[in-house]
């Protein structure tokens, strides 16, 4: 496993240790306290920690070493990890808006005070949470990470409208009951935005999109600072696992000898990887040059 690959699974152990805890305090505190925002934010939970194993599973998968079977590895596991857990998101806002209608139209009491307190060290521990899941995700490019952050961080937010909506039911008495609900409904606008933005990520990546221009423009420009590169005709890149695969065609001087070509080859492969540690595998594809010289280049 890499360096990369470990520093994201342990980052999901801890989100699955934290999320079984608070899915359990919220679901008993909603069901002594009697708020139904309390208990679906509960629930909203317990899809956060299945989410967080499914994409410690696809991590684990994503870290396998090519083989006879998987040439290029296992790296795409990550993806579909990211994929499920954006489609997990959406469902469990799904859930939440159906049963927070249903208590809308249903009489029922209004929750208990101590819902509130409950729900403060929720928000405060989920986005806490969320943070250090997003500062990991930024730093082993993990796109399932960064999914399971935004589930986090949609908890925290969930949380916050319950918490809204218990406090109008408390503070406006008999009538306001159903703010609860109406909290649990604003919370469910918030998941369902989020897991559009993670599943248009997830499907770009596993549909083999290409990464952010500043970032082919990097490639492009370290590529061509190599001394005897002349030029680079195509550049196509993907994400796979917690990196990317490329493929590069550099123009060379065609009086270069195969044995040069190879060597100038292998100069920019040793210079992506040093200077672009996204790159995971390089591909590189040597082409005749016949245009102008570059300024500062040479055919020796």
């Amino acid at each position: 496993m890499t360096d990369k690959n470990a520093i994201a699974s342990s980052t999901v152990v801890k989100s699955i240790f934290i999320n079984a805890c608070l899915a359990a305090v919220k679901i008993i505190t909603g069901v002594v306290g009697n708020s139904y925002a309390l208990i679906a934010d509960g629930i909203e939970s317990l899809n956060d920690l299945f989410s967080s194993l499914v994409v410690w599973c696809s991590l684990r998968i994503a870290s396998r070493p090519p083989s006879d079977r998987y040439h290029y590895g296992q790296g795409k596991a990550e993806q579909l990890g990211a994929l499920f857990s954006a489609v997990s998101l959406l469902g469990a806002g799904v859930v939440i808006v159906i049963q927070s209608v249903q208590n809308i139209f249903t009489r029922h009491e209004a929750p208990a005070w101590f819902t509130l307190p409950v729900l403060i060290v929720v928000i405060i521990t989920k986005e806490l949470l969320s943070r250090y899941a997003l500062e990991k995700s930024e730093e082993t490019l993990s796109t399932s990470l960064k999914g399971d952050a935004w589930h986090h961080r949609s908890d925290a937010i969930t949380s916050a409208a319950a918490f809204g909506g218990i406090l109008v039911a408390l503070i406006g008495g008999p009538g306001f009951e159903k703010a609860d609900d109406v909290g649990a409904l604003i919370g469910c606008a918030v998941i369902g935005i989020n897991g559009y933005l993670l599943l248009k990520t997830a499907l770009h990546e596993n549909l083999d999109g290409a990464p952010p221009p500043e970032l082919l423009l990097k490639v492009r420009q370290v590529a061509a600072a190599v001394p005897e590169v002349l030029g680079v005709e195509k550049l196509r890149m993907k994400k796979m696992g917690l990196g990317y695969f490329m493929d590069i065609h550099i123009e060379v001087s065609p009086v270069k000898t195969v044995e040069e070509g190879h060597s100038i080859a292998h100069a920019v492969k040793d210079a992506l990887h040093s200077q672009v540690p996204q790159v995971n595998d390089i591909v590189t594809h040597v082409e005749p040059y016949d245009g102008p010289l570059p300024e500062g280049k040479t055919t020796a």
